[in-house]
């Protein structure tokens, strides 16, 4: 009898993890969709403790056919930062830095994946294309800038003004939605 039990233990488990298992990959789905979406572009991925990666999706920052962390960024040129950052969240500390590409600016997150035992088994990671924001940042400190020395005309302030209207992505979505 206790083997039968175990058995329908072990049935009712398999089936439990099934379920789990099957709700996961729709919030992943859902997650996905609302980040195809989502106004600024966002990456994401995860590596193992042997900088094997996972998983990734997005649309920007790393390389989408990548297997290894050594091949996962998309330039040569933040590839030595980023691989620093990632040595850095493996030994188990939270990282925050922004990086700049030929594309764009980035903010990356990097957060160390514990097991059960609290030992670090891997390391997930977001990247948010941050361009349009460092563009208008720059625009405004222009602006700033131009009315503090009060050397700026008017139809100079307009100018820089006007591009970061137009790099903005909420008067993009707004003019999507009709408003």
């Amino acid at each position: 009898m206790k083997k039968s039990e175990n058995l329908q233990r072990l049935h009712s488990l398999v089936n439990e993890l099934g379920d789990k298992d099957d709700k996961l990959k729709r919030d992943m789905q859902l997650f996905e969709e609302f980040f195809d979406e989502f106004p600024t572009p966002v990456t994401l991925w995860s590596i193992t403790r042997d900088k094997t990666v996972v998983s990734q999706r997005g649309n920007g920052f790393i390389c989408p056919k990548a297997d290894q962390l050594n091949d996962l960024f998309e330039c040569s040129a933040i590839k030595d930062t980023s691989m620093e950052k990632h040595e850095l969240a493996l030994s188990g500390q939270r990282v925050n830095y922004f990086i700049r590409t030929e594309k764009g600016t980035y903010y990356v997150k990097l957060i160390p994946r514990l097991n059960k035992v609290g030992d670090v088994a891997g390391v997930s990671g977001i990247s948010w294309d941050m361009t349009v924001n460092a563009t208008l940042l720059s625009c405004l400190e222009e602006i700033n800038a131009m009315t503090k020395n009060k050397r700026g005309a008017y139809k100079e302030i307009h100018e820089v003004s006007g591009r970061g209207i137009a790099t903005s992505r909420l008067r993009k979505l707004r003019c999507e939605q009709g408003e």
